[in-house]
């Protein structure tokens, strides 16, 4: 016999819990798969997602909710009955239907903003004399990012693992930063030099800005990648994992010490240890992050900013990468040597088999 129904439907109760916290609840919202989900808060700017949950329809439904804005945070258990097993079932099959039907839609306004992004390339032109953010930036151009007629906007093209373009970093002159709406970011990535040079790299390494990554680059002498951001930091570094399987991977993170939890630093760990990596930070001069944390977080701002200069990013990223190969190195090793002791004892066990018979 089924249980008695609650006054309201688990995902009804979860859409007035997330409204109680400021999230803006429209369209598909909320979905109630296990996955997490970024929503539209109070006092977001047009586009910006502050927000984020999960929710489970699992035995007695709960969930996750968190206010970036506010910083408010609240784990939810549903008020109504638990799902006898065909209420769940169903919800479960309805759930999954339109994750199915949202994934195809995402999926087909992706490639129509990739083939939009490729065809508005031929508009553009290779950098060559500085823009207005690469000379506030400090970096000399590299192959790869283009600009406009006026040489003003700097676009910077994001692809994937296979070379294929779905996305583009926009960059105005005082250096704000959008991109294509509903194109593709997750996962996707601008090499510097292009696919074949970090290919050559002996390592990959992978920071978020633009600015920092060419930093890094120029103090290494060969590609570097740019995620983009911190929460894409992980993905991308798996993919490259996944494509170049035997070489070190270093994430240059950021140090956001004005931030609650310290994204920058948290998220590079993260994917530092997804993917067996290292992560490593920029070290500044005694006292220049405590009194600016916001204007010192990164290699370019060691670079541009600080009073050690672009000798102590070369230094440190030289440092980083020196001891990362020779982990990396030494790990490999290991891993040859137990490979060997465990052939030989297969040998001694097979051999025995033979003599027993």
């Amino acid at each position: 016999m089924s249980r008695q129904v609650p006054a309201l439907s688990p995902e009804k109760e979860f859409a007035e819990t997330l409204r109680s916290m400021g999230c803006l609840v429209s369209g598909e919202h909320p979905i109630m798969d296990a996955k997490k989900h970024r929503i539209e808060v109070e006092g977001d700017k047009k586009g910006g997602k502050a927000g984020f949950y999960v929710a489970y329809l699992d035995g007695h439904p709960s969930g996750y909710i968190k206010n970036n804005r506010t910083g408010i945070e609240l784990k939810w258990k549903s008020k109504g009955y638990s799902l006898d097993p065909e209420q769940k079932a169903a919800m479960q099959a309805e759930a999954a239907a339109k994750l199915a039907a949202r994934a195809e839609q995402q999926q087909q306004e992706q490639e129509a903003v990739a083939q939009h992004v490729v065809k508005q390339m031929d508009d553009l032109v290779t950098v060559i004399e500085p823009t207005p953010y690469l000379k506030a930036k400090g970096i000399t151009p590299q192959a790869g990012i283009y600009t406009d007629s006026d040489g003003q906007k700097t676009y910077i093209p994001a692809i994937d693992s296979d070379g294929k373009q779905w996305t583009m970093q926009y960059i105005q002159e005082d250096g704000t930063k959008r991109f294509a709406k509903g194109g593709r970011k997750e996962g996707c990535f601008h090499p510097i030099g292009g696919l074949a040079a970090i290919a050559a790299a002996p390592v990959i390494v992978i920071g978020q800005g633009y600015a920092t990554v060419a930093q890094v680059s120029q103090a290494l002498g060969y590609g570097t990648v740019a995620a983009f951001d911190a929460g894409n930091l992980e993905g991308v570094a798996k993919a490259l994992h996944k494509s170049f399987p035997d070489k070190p991977i270093l994430i240059a993170g950021d140090d956001d010490q004005s931030l609650p939890n310290n994204p920058g630093k948290t998220k590079a760990q993260e994917a530092a240890r997804a993917v067996d990596g290292t992560a490593f930070f920029p070290i500044f001069a005694p006292g220049e992050q405590a009194d600016n944390p916001k204007g010192f977080t990164d290699f370019n701002d060691l670079a541009t900013k600080s009073a050690l200069g672009i000798e102590a990013v070369e230094r440190q990223v030289h440092a980083a990468v020196s001891k990362a190969i020779d982990n990396h190195q030494k790990r490999v090793q290991k891993q040859t040597q137990q490979q060997g002791q465990q052939g030989q004892h297969e040998q001694k066990q097979e051999r025995r088999r033979l003599r027993v018979r």
